[in-house]
């Protein structure tokens, strides 16, 4: 097996939230690895305790994008695994992930999800799990045009319980696996988009399908993610900056002619309407001829 490199961006992030991410993946993964932790702006903490470990403290604030970026080319293990600051990790999560991988493939485990005392959810007596996501509507969004977060696509988990490995329109961007050489032939995140926290799976998951490769689910394995609502969070996110993020994205992938043959080959999908190529077709032709 082939070292994973695990890239943690941190911004605001409570000690207790890290503390708990790094000794979740000290007791999970089995193989070779190594820890990058990159404090997105002050403050910054110190860990002791946990083997290969590098801390960077990034003084001021760059974003989630550019703090990712910097990471994955501080990074010395074939694959990387990007991880949020509060997550926790199934058993050998780093050597099954690519045992069955492939080279153009972003990966996502299982997804889970943390309650507040760092338990995982249950439903109806189980733990409750999604591994599919779906692509939402910019042109049925109610509150602009853009690429709704979320997109947890319950029905699709339930009917292809079955398959083991299998492709995801959407994946969730708290957690994604893949070659540190793929993630630069992708060419990482724009810098048009430096302090915009949205829209992560985006800029990856759905460029790299455009781009001939594959997002998938691997659910031979799991993470969990706590999610923070924005009182809980350790910083505060800018209204314009979170606006100009999604706008940046579903316009640059709106209008890219590779979407019709894409969304085609996953149809149907919840909150895309009927008339979605019509829409699209439109939409194109009227932005080809503004340019």
């Amino acid at each position: 097996m082939s070292k994973v490199s695990i890239i943690i961006p941190a911004r605001g992030e409570t000690p207790d939230n890290i503390r708990r991410t790094l000794d979740s993946i000290r007791e999970s993964a089995t193989g070779d690895y190594e820890i990058i932790l990159g404090f997105d702006g002050l403050p910054h903490y110190g860990f002791s305790g946990y083997k290969n470990l590098r801390i960077i403290p990034f003084p001021d604030v760059v974003g989630i994008k550019t703090c990712i970026t910097a990471m994955a080319s501080m990074a010395t293990g074939k694959y990387i695994y990007k991880s949020d600051a509060h997550c926790r990790f199934g058993k050998g999560f780093d050597e099954i992930l690519q045992k069955d991988m492939e080279e153009d493939w972003i990966v996502m485990p299982r997804f889970k999800i943390i309650k507040d005392d760092w338990s995982i959810q249950i439903r109806d007596g189980e733990e409750e799990f999604y591994d599919y996501f779906y692509l939402c509507c910019p042109f049925t969004d109610p509150k602009g045009f853009r690429f709704k977060a979320g997109g947890h696509w319950k029905e699709r988990t339930t009917e292809r319980l079955s398959i083991p490995i299998d492709e995801t329109p959407q994946m969730h961007g708290s957690g994604w696996f893949m070659t540190r050489d793929r993630y630069f032939k992708l060419g990482g995140f724009p810098n048009i988009d430096p302090h915009g926290h949205a829209q992560e799976p985006i800029w990856l998951g759905l460029k790299n399908q455009l781009w001939g490769g594959k997002l998938m689910v691997n659910k031979n394995t799991w993470y969990a993610h706590l999610h923070q609502q924005g009182n809980k969070r350790g910083y505060h996110m800018d209204k314009a900056q979170e606006n100009r993020s999604y706008d940046l994205a579903a316009t640059t992938f709106m209008n890219d002619p590779r979407m019709v043959a894409w969304l085609k080959k996953n149809m149907p999908m919840p909150t895309w309407p009927e008339d979605w190529e019509q829409r699209l077709i439109d939409y194109q032709k009227k932005n080809n001829a503004k340019s």
